[in-house]
């Protein structure tokens, strides 16, 4: 019976031993759970570090703190270090201590805490175009460049307008993963999927998919050209020394949808892409626009990221003896800083915007070089005309996107179309003259009257803004964070 009762009571002191312990560790995981919640909860509310976080000591109780028992500690610091910061120069970073005394049966009390880290990284993406963009994703009808561009890559001309019209997000950690880029478990990594090579049929299976895009089927999609592959980086563009994990980005459906389109329609021969607009016009797609993705950074100067618009060659032969070739659309924005402030609805991005230059050749194929027969370094076979590149710093699109913000700037003015048809017949009347000495009438005389109407027609039929660059935000999320536990 001594024996039996040593060993029960042994065995009591064992159980109540690992309980004890039991207890400490549940307790621990928890105070670390009150922990992460309460440092993502202050890293949303960085801007309120001198009224001492109020509004993420108020979360932490209703998240089971317990005032008479634990202690929060919440301060600044500087990004993965223990160094703290004053209230008044909280940058990005919060650093969170929970202590907590947790009576542990026979053990007695033992103290326990946890410290987490939450980083508040605002993200934005969007989409850089012309205002073609504007006018073929609103849903409505499709321009004639896109209508053609959807006939040739048997996209169905039904699904197509309301595939480009969609406001759903495409996650992009979920694309990635959809795209086989990371593990099914796996975070983003946003240089791996930029550095990936797909098919435009594939990235349209794989985005769809990933919107839950309930839309008109858009068929097969089984075009040669839709098979064939292209770098995301192609289309997608971000500061990759930033790029290997950004949680939460995502881009609109119906613009991941333009940039794939446009670049499998780069892979077309020049000759494929043809609206009759009087004349045969032919489309040739010299870049695709770019979708881009950027967080804020600390540096102040840092470009977050930089995107490109589509760019476009258009040649139509007049009267059968003229030929016109335009190059339009392109530019370039680079986004410099997100500012994010309460309301997000006060939010705004900040960026430099360029246009490229607008060419117009034209051209008498026919006829034999002029070259100086009217002056020294005067050719006036082709005749060229341009509008240079112009830039803008600092321009700001205001307002939280919900769902699309968009925001435009032209450098058109009075003198984009205008000026490049005066310079346009400023060169046909010189070359007027040349011809007459020649003896070269009609049809040619007829051709370069049609010149200045066919170019300004064919400029607003495809719905092409001289010198325009339009940015579409699909997402901001200011109060992305990061959360590391210690």
């Amino acid at each position: 019976m001594t024996i039996l009762t040593v060993f029960i009571v042994l065995m009591a002191l064992g159980a109540f031993g690992v309980l004890g312990l039991g207890q400490v560790v549940w307790e621990r995981e928890e105070v670390q759970r009150i922990a992460d919640l309460a440092a993502k909860a202050a890293a949303s509310d960085i801007d309120n570090a001198p009224q001492g976080f109020q509004a993420a000591r108020d979360y932490a109780e209703r998240n089971g703190l317990d005032t008479a028992t634990d202690e929060i500690t919440i301060n600044c610091n500087v990004r993965g270090t223990d160094t703290l910061l004053p209230a008044n120069a909280c940058g990005r970073s919060v650093l969170v201590r929970v202590d907590r005394n947790v009576p542990a049966a026979f053990l007695g009390t033992k103290p326990v805490f946890a410290v987490a880290e939450a980083t508040v990284t605002p993200v934005i993406s969007g989409l850089v175009g012309t205002n073609l963009l504007s006018a073929n994703l609103n849903g409505g009808a499709l321009s004639p460049l896109l209508a053609q561009i959807g006939v040739k890559l048997n996209l169905n001309v039904i699904g197509f307008p309301e595939l480009l019209g969609s406001d759903l997000q495409v996650d992009l950690q979920q694309l990635a993963q959809s795209l086989g880029v990371v593990g099914s478990d796996s975070a983003l990594d946003l240089n791996a999927l930029l550095n990936e090579s797909v098919s435009a049929r594939e990235l349209f299976t794989a985005a769809i998919d990933t919107a839950g895009y309930n839309g008109p089927s858009l068929g097969s999609m089984n075009d040669p050209v839709l098979n064939q592959e292209f770098s995301l980086g192609d289309i997608f563009s971000a500061d990759q020394a930033i790029a290997a994990n950004i949680p939460g980005a995502s881009v609109r459906l119906g613009n991941l949808a333009f940039a794939a389109t446009l670049s499998a329609a780069s892979l077309l021969p020049a000759s494929t892409l043809q609206v009759n607009l009087g004349d045969t016009v032919r489309l040739t797609i010299l870049e695709p626009p770019q979708l881009f993705v950027a967080v804020k950074s600390d540096d102040a100067g840092a470009i977050l990221a930089s995107a490109k618009s589509e760019q476009i060659r258009l040649t139509t032969k007049l009267n059968g003896v003229v030929d016109l070739a335009v190059t339009i659309g392109g530019g370039e924005v680079d986004i410099r800083d997100i500012e994010c402030r309460l309301p997000q609805s006060s939010s705004a991005v900040s960026s430099d915007v360029r246009s490229s230059a607008v060419n117009v050749v034209l051209d008498i194929p026919s006829l034999p070089s002029l070259g100086g027969l009217l002056g020294p370094g005067v050719d006036p076979a082709p005749i060229p005309a341009s509008l240079s590149v112009q830039s803008a710093s600092s321009i700001r699109f205001e307002g939280y996107p919900d769902p699309t913000l968009e925001g435009r700037y032209s450098f058109e003015a009075q003198q984009g179309l205008p000026n490049l048809l005066s310079q346009i017949n400023l060169g046909v009347s010189l070359l007027n003259p040349i011809l007459t000495v020649l003896g070269v009438n009609s049809p040619v005389n007829v051709a370069l009257g049609l010149v200045g109407g066919r170019l300004d027609g064919l400029l607003d039929l495809l719905g092409l803004g001289v010198n325009e660059v339009v940015v579409q935000v699909d997402n901001m999320d200011c109060f992305n964070t990061a959360v590391l536990t210690r």
